[in-house]
């Protein structure tokens, strides 16, 4: 007898101010992962990730009441064991390290969420590192190396 065993797909929980974008987020993540719940602000994005506990969150850098780096903080301050992917317009390295310094695994430009943000999620999952665009990688050597999750 065969039994169909229903895919489980990871949760993530995610967040931008931008309507747009948020939905944009939602539409790439939809078809691979459980999309729990989205918020636009660090605030009301923090509050989920308690509630629901992600296997990942994909957060904007800027936002209202917490940033993407904050969130990313009080995160690791409380322990909780997810994946973060930040996502961005500033592809600074010093932003991305402070990203990666806060606990973040993957860091995601803006332009190129189409090609990358999947596969920083499904990175996340693992609980390895992945930051988008080859031109700010090798400005960041040590960048590629995989961190494990909490």
């Amino acid at each position: 007898m065969f039994v169909a065993i229903p895919e489980i797909k990871p949760r993530i929980v995610v967040a931008d101010d931008n309507a747009r974008v948020l939905l944009a987020l939602v539409a790439a993540l939809s078809e691979e992962f459980e999309v729990v719940a989205t918020a636009t602000d660090g605030r009301s994005a923090l509050n989920f990730i308690q509630q629901l506990q992600p296997a990942v969150a994909v957060l904007d850098l800027n936002m209202p009441e917490l940033s993407g780096i904050e969130v990313t903080r009080e995160i690791t301050r409380l322990q909780l064991t997810l994946g973060i992917v930040i996502c961005s317009v500033e592809s600074d390295p010093e932003l991305i390290g402070a990203a990666q310094l806060a606990g973040a695994l993957g860091y995601v430009l803006k332009r190129r969420l189409n090609k990358d943000l999947v596969q920083a999620v499904k990175h996340a999952v693992c609980g390895e590192s992945f930051i988008s665009d080859s031109e700010v990688t090798p400005i960041l050597g040590h960048s590629r190396r995989s961190f494990k999750r909490r």
